[in-house]
């Protein structure tokens, strides 16, 4: 397929849900430019106005992220709140975080089953300053205590514990923190925060490199295209904020090449040489699904490691992506907990209109992004419930509208 398009990108969540965050604790009104449109930054926006009208139960359906950010955010604030979310939601890990507020003097209850949501939070200040938080499921948890300690009394000093996943994630948000002008730093596994408050600060979101790769993969598995990918693609003190932009240097081993110009990416695709290739997606672990459709749909083997966390996501982005790559004949087999090799299929099947594959979404945003590329091999594929796209990019079945559905 040779493609050429202009897509205009959707505003990052992460940075979104972080600044967001910030002027909460800070007290002031955000002046943000380009704020994401998900439905996640949305949850939590309501969820924010809810407990400025005293709301005692706060519910934030699906989103992983003001689940960890509000708990902390309760926790320190005065009242007695009950913190719940979908029967997704309630599988997801929260006692890392949990235990570390306790430790602070946090007054935290488990409703149901312990180490899960809901929670019944009774808030009041916290002042001590010292705790440890294990990131092996997720760097959220950190993220969570660290956006909370420049109100502390003594601020925080906090030792890392575990593997540290998705580390860039912790380091973006303690850029967009110095950036609202709190005084925090990391040195190895351990971050310090001084009790300097949040002040307003203009910001503009970046664009969402995560839903960048979804149109990276389409480059991938095209013939030959000229993409132009629109928005804000900012740097703070030089730097992307985003892990996920090392999308653009992966993608190079499947022919994509990046030239950056006037709020945009261009993506083209060039010869390449097709080999077994290696991922490591321990510090960019939402491009899992992304980089293993590639692979199937490229017929490239592959060995995926720093993986151990996916399962908990929004799905058990590995065991889905294993059922749903299996339709097409391409095999994923651990190695080990935190290793996989994929197996392409020798040929791949094509589907007519009349009888498309049937893809399931397993309620997961992006496990339905990164398998709808594959109609680009595959002919006509379908989705059971292709509005969760909304999650994150809510107008990504519009920008690719040309794909076979």
């Amino acid at each position: 397929m040779k493609l050429h398009c202009d897509i205009t990108l959707p505003a990052s969540k992460s940075e979104s849900n972080r600044a967001l965050m910030m002027a909460a604790y800070g007290g002031f009104a955000p002046d943000f430019q380009n704020l994401s449109d998900s439905s996640d930054t949305r949850i939590l926006q309501q969820a924010l106005r809810d407990i400025d009208g005293k709301q005692p139960i706060i519910d934030i359906a699906d989103c992983g992220t003001a689940a960890r950010f509000l708990t902390t955010f309760l926790a320190c604030r005065e009242g007695r709140w009950l913190l719940t979310g979908t029967e997704r939601m309630k599988q997801r890990p929260i006692q890392p975080l949990v235990e570390a507020l306790l430790g602070l003097g946090a007054e935290i209850q488990y409703v149901e089953k312990d180490g899960f949501l809901p929670l019944q939070i009774v808030g009041r200040p916290i002042s001590d300053g010292k705790a440890g938080i294990d990131m092996t499921q997720s760097s959220q948890f950190a993220s969570s205590l660290l956006l909370a300690a420049p109100m502390f009394p003594q601020g925080l000093e906090l030792e890392l514990l575990g593997l540290l996943n998705s580390l860039p994630y912790l380091d973006m948000t303690l850029v967009l923190m110095r950036h609202f002008e709190a005084v925090a730093e990391r040195i190895g596994r351990k971050v310090v925060v001084k009790p300097k408050p949040y002040q307003p600060t203009g910001f503009i979101v970046e664009s969402d490199w995560t839903a960048a790769s979804y149109w990276y993969e389409m480059a991938a598995l095209s013939e030959e295209c000229e993409i132009r990918l629109r928005g804000h693609f900012v740097r703070l003190n030089g730097r992307r904020l985003q892990g996920d932009a090392v999308i653009a240097e992966w993608m190079q081993a499947f022919g994509v090449q990046t030239f950056e110009s006037d709020n945009a990416l261009v993506l083209s695709k060039m010869p390449f040489e097709k080999k077994p290739l290696s991922f490591d997606f321990s510090n960019a672990p939402d491009l899992f699904p992304t980089v293993a459709a590639t692979c199937a749909g490229l017929q490239t083997e592959a060995r995926f490691t720093g993986i151990a966390n996916l399962r908990v996501k929004e799905s058990d982005r590995v065991r889905t992506m294993r059922t749903e790559l299996a339709k097409i004949g391409t095999e994923l087999n651990y190695l080990s907990d935190n290793e996989l090799v994929l197996l392409p299929a020798d040929t791949l099947p094509v589907f007519g209109a009349s009888s498309p594959l049937p893809f399931s979404s397993h309620g997961d945003h992006r496990i339905v992004m990164a398998l709808a590329p594959l109609a680009m091999k595959l002919g006509h594929v379908t989705f059971d419930f292709p509005i969760v796209v909304e999650k994150s990019y809510p107008s990504f079945w519009t920008e690719a509208s040309f794909l076979n559905f």
